[in-house]
């Protein structure tokens, strides 16, 4: 397994077995060895199988009353979001590989890797794989970002500026947030 850096948080055991016995070997032997984590001064959060903190949660994510699949028709109910980047951006497992969503338009990537395979990509060169550019300038100016916390950009990387400010917010916040830009970007491209 890769060796993940900078961690700022890490569950300290697999709590919620029931959300554990329905993933796929792959994820279980991902959330074997990591548990759950904040790795990368916060660049990249590997859901643990925990109900809290509820930020951290996989079911919350992948089944609960703000599952991400009930916002984005792209995804589907049986797509399991285990990974989120400082800004929001989800990874999620279908089928055997890796996908990402981005969270403001929608738009979801297969990767066309595995779990190992993304881990090893992210293990490379975290800073171009995980789009760590926005966290990196934040941390120039701060010691660091809690981890129950990710960066919320303005304007959105969506409108075109000359400047960008990054500031750090609750992960749940900066979620419904994205879900809200989501709907407004929907708005406007239909």
């Amino acid at each position: 397994m890769a060796e993940l850096r900078g961690i700022s948080y890490q569950s300290e055991q697999i709590e919620d077995r029931d959300t554990y016995n329905l993933l796929p070997t792959e994820l279980q032997q991902l959330l074997e060895d990591l548990k759950g984590t904040v790795a990368y001064q916060g660049g990249l959060h590997i859901r643990g199988c925990v109900r809290d903190p509820k930020w951290h949660s996989l079911f919350e994510a992948w089944k609960g009353e703000e599952a991400f699949h009930l916002y984005y028709p792209e995804l589907r109910a049986t797509d399991i979001p285990f990974a989120e980047d400082c800004l929001g951006d989800q990874y999620f497992w279908r089928l055997g590989t890796v996908w990402s969503l981005m969270c403001e338009t929608g738009d979801v990537e297969d990767t066309e890797l595995d779990i190992f395979e993304f881990l090893d990509a992210v293990v490379e060169d975290p800073v171009e794989f995980l789009s760590m550019e926005p966290l990196i300038i934040y941390l120039e100016e701060n010691e660091s970002l809690d981890a129950r916390q990710m960066l919320h950009v303005e304007p959105s990387f969506l409108t075109e500026a000359d400047h960008y400010t990054f500031k750090p917010v609750d992960r749940i916040d900066q979620r419904k947030y994205l879900i809200e830009q989501y709907k407004v970007y929907q708005e406007n491209e239909g």
